[in-house]
């Protein structure tokens, strides 16, 4: 039964409905309610199971946990159970002075440490080379997904577990991954939840608070690799057509010829391209960060790798739409006066106004797109996928993929765009044909002749 049908059933709301954990202690299930007394302090209850802390059992003490957490929440509604009180106020002093150093410090809820994590790795915060096990700064677009994730799903979920940073198991993350996993999020999604976990975990055993960090003992299954969708030439030939003077076409063009990501297609520039000389350079980027609501772009000449960085020569067709999206942006500039947003001058994705073009805009338009073009649905950066399949049907050798895609190792191309070599394939199959059906042909002719 559903949880929230269950809830209506005994007249409780989610907010009323107390949270809870199950945890293995001298190999048994015990439940841990997050109980708290009167002035809010955590004051846990700690109820045996009697089930062997087996995989087998672990569903049964699930199931047992939560209708402990019902049949207490509705006894503590109904008065049959009533909130811890607080000690006396000489030995409430003491128990305060020893929780703020051993239980607030030493060993907080595990909910908390995540947001005290995440200020730690904010990119402003990190000295590199002297914090624990961080080699690189992250970038900030990647430190407000962490924050988005946090404050969504994690934060709230282990508040409700209420269970502190030394009481999180191996049987505890196991059943949250698993929780995740049924409630339908992606394989992929839970991997982040993961790795997020275990660096948080990883910064507790940095401050001392625990000696091993449970989330090591958990493997994960290796994640099915996305199978891309992607355009034919004649396809992408009708697509980029259909596309000619829309906002959006410089981005396609450079998706589509040159298989650049979304990032370095928003972040290209004038200053970029060398028509002199007939070349342009992939050497900035533009990403989006949400925090706390609010928009943030963020441009930047790092790259995702130092291959990333990388010079191709200038295709006539993309040459003439770049120069025509750069007189057009010119005139723009000057009919709009000082309405013109300054802010992201000579950027060519951009909108009438002169505002930068939204990362979400260019996914939710390209969908728009291939639909009225009649064309099948492909991602932004299927399009990438598109110009190497491009490639590998027309025999270019794969070293030279690895260049025009911006890999740094040719691993990465092999293991992404392995399956579109197609033409050592043919190959293959013909020495094999050759080999075997000449064989069997000869066998068939002294079978006959005999």
């Amino acid at each position: 039964m559903e949880l929230a049908k269950m809830l209506k059933m005994v007249r409780l709301t989610e907010d009323e409905l107390i949270g809870g954990f199950i945890t293995a202690k001298k190999n048994v299930y015990y439940i841990v309610l997050n109980r708290k007394d009167e002035d809010g302090k955590r004051r846990p209850l700690w109820i045996s199971t009697e089930l062997e802390a087996t995989e087998e059992n672990k569903e049964e003490a699930e199931s047992k946990c939560l209708s402990e957490r019902i049949r207490y929440s509705v006894d503590l509604k109904n008065g049959v159970v009533e909130i811890p009180a607080v000690k006396s106020p000489k030995a409430a002093v003491t128990k305060a002075k020893a929780d703020t150093s051993v239980d607030q410090r030493r060993n907080p809820l595990f909910a908390d440490l995540l947001n005290e994590w995440l200020a730690f790795r904010h990119p402003n915060n990190i000295v590199i080379g002297e914090d624990f096990n961080f080699d690189r700064q992250i970038k900030l677009n990647t430190w407000a997904g962490y924050a988005d994730n946090i404050k969504r799903n994690l934060y709230p979920t282990f508040m409700a577990y209420g269970c502190t940073v030394q009481e999180v198991t191996v049987d505890l993350l196991k059943g949250f991954y698993s929780n995740r996993l049924k409630n339908g999020l992606k394989k992929s999604s839970v991997a982040k939840d993961y790795t997020l976990i275990n660096q948080a975990l990883n910064y507790a055993i940095s401050r001392k608070m625990i000696d091993v960090n449970p989330n090591s003992a958990i493997t994960l299954h290796k994640i099915e690799k996305y199978n891309a969708a992607t355009l034919n030439a004649e396809q992408m030939q009708h697509y980029l057509e259909f596309i000619q003077g829309d906002i959006l076409e410089i981005a396609m063009l450079l998706g589509g010829f040159y298989g650049m990501r979304r990032s370095e297609c928003l972040g290209t520039r004038e200053s970029q391209f060398d028509f002199q000389h007939g070349f342009f350079r992939a050497n900035h980027t533009v990403t989006k960060a949400v925090i706390d609501g609010k928009k943030i772009y963020l441009p930047s000449d790092k790259l995702k790798t130092d291959l990333s960085n990388r010079t191709y020569p200038l295709i006539p067709y993309v040459e003439e739409r770049v120069k025509a999206k750069i007189a057009e942006n010119k005139d723009l500039r000057k009919l709009c006066g000082n309405s013109y947003n300054r802010e992201w001058l000579g950027y060519l994705c951009v909108h009438p106004l002169g505002e930068i073009i939204d990362p979400d805009y260019i996914t939710n338009r390209h969908k728009a797109l291939l639909k009225k073009a009649g064309l099948p649905h492909v991602r932004f950066h299927d399009l990438r996928h598109s110009c190497v399949g491009l490639m590998m049907a027309n025999e270019v050798p794969i070293e030279r993929v690895r260049d025009w895609v911006g890999h740094s190792d040719i691993r990465t191309t092999v293991n992404t765009y392995g399956h579109l070599e197609y033409h050592s394939k043919k190959q293959t199959a013909e020495i094999i044909g050759n080999s075997l059906t000449g064989k069997l042909v000869a066998r068939e002719a002294v079978s006959l002749g005999g």
